[in-house]
């Protein structure tokens, strides 16, 4: 009886060594935050070689030494994969050439949203993840196991090995600096936050409610730059432009009353970063102006755009690059006959009526997911 026991359970312990559990998804990542990847093999972080900014950037490891290079915001682009957009560079880590070669290099590239800049993100244990690619189902890793500084980084058969595991750790703001009172950012001034975060005195400028007549945090004068700043809650009324601006790699981690609101006539650009958490409108357009924004993060709002109501002025909207989730109401709303919108290579989930009042639209390589 005992010999017939012990069969029974050496057959089950085959049984349960032939079982394959698939590994479940890693848990979700804040797009409001930036992260570091560093390799299980070496200990060294996954880093845009040489500050590059150019297309076909290469990607390598090197020593954690905390530059903005080796640091990456992770983007859910829905159906359980996400892309890796470097912090430094505003360029999307991809497989190089569409290949599905073992071997076959990872480089940065103009974040446009398709598969070979997607990545599967599966939980390993132990705090490592392996991080596969949508267009060639090869996992990410260090070449040929190496430990040096510079080494490259490819994609290869998913072999289970210590250099195809990953830990993403998320890079904190320097400081927390309370503003008292407007920021203003002269005409064709820059002002760079190096990823400080910048919150409102709640008294003085205003708590980040619905209420009418908060000021801004920021303020950006004709010509101005507002760049590497993430404002945190309360935001109060974000930041207001007067004329032409570039809004760069600036998060909000909550939008307040609005995020940003265009003053007065001018060329306002958002490329990069994110909004998120808002009760009712992101960006409002209170003046005749184009607003571009590309490679743009959009979650969680009564509608992403608003021109102001009533208004018939004209306005025109570019959207490039972007991942809009989860807006109420729509993506634009207009009551202007003449104001049109552009969206192209964007992904987007749950917008409500998408265009509300928009008369001219054109839209190219754009992908509804759920």
């Amino acid at each position: 009886m005992k010999k017939l026991v012990s069969v029974f359970v050496v057959l089950g312990l085959l049984f349960s060594m032939l079982v394959v559990t698939e590994p479940a998804f890693a848990a979700s990542y804040d797009n409001s935050k930036k992260y570091k990847l560093v390799n299980r093999q070496s200990g060294k972080a996954l880093e845009v070689y040489g500050w590059s900014t150019e297309n076909g950037g290469n990607i390598a490891q090197y020593n954690d030494w905390g530059g903005t290079s080796q640091q990456w915001t992770v983007i859910d682009v829905g159906q359980g994969y996400h892309k890796f957009v470097n912090v430094f560079s505003g360029k999307a880590m991809e497989v190089s050439n569409w290949n599905k070669d073992n071997g076959a290099n990872v480089a940065q590239w103009t974040d446009w949203n398709g598969e070979s800049q997607q990545w599967k993100i599966v939980d390993v244990g132990n705090g490592y993840v392996k991080i596969i690619n949508r267009f060639s189902n090869k996992a990410l890793e260090v070449y040929e196991r190496s430990k040096e500084n510079g080494a490259n980084v490819v994609q290869y058969d998913d072999l289970g090995g210590a250099n195809q595991q990953w830990k993403l750790v998320e890079v904190k703001p320097k400081e927390t600096i309370v503003v008292n009172s407007t920021i203003v950012v002269k005409a064709g001034e820059v002002f760079d936050g190096s990823g400080n975060r910048y919150v409102a005195n709640p008294t003085t400028v205003g708590d980040g409610s619905q209420k009418e007549g908060q000021k801004s945090v920021f303020r950006l004068e004709d010509g101005a730059t507002l760049k590497n700043v993430v404002l945190g809650a309360p935001a109060a009324d974000g930041v207001h432009t007067y004329g032409d601006a570039l809004i760069e790699n600036v998060v909000w981690e909550d939008i307040g009353e609005d995020a940003m609101t265009i003053k007065k006539e001018g060329h306002v650009v958002i490329r990069g970063g994110s909004a998120q958490h808002g009760s009712d409108k992101m960006f409002q357009i209170n003046a005749p102006s184009q607003l571009d924004i590309i490679n743009f993060t959009a979650r969680d709002a009564g509608k992403m755009i608003r021109q102001l109501g009533g208004s018939t002025f004209h306005t025109e909207v570019y959207i490039e690059g972007s991942v809009i989730t989860d807006m109420n109401e729509a993506i634009f709303r207009t009551d202007s006959s003449t104001s049109k919108v552009r969206m192209v290579n964007t992904r987007y989930s749950n917008v409500g009526k998408k265009w509300y009042g928009v008369k001219h639209v054109s839209e190219s390589g754009n992908v509804e997911f759920n």
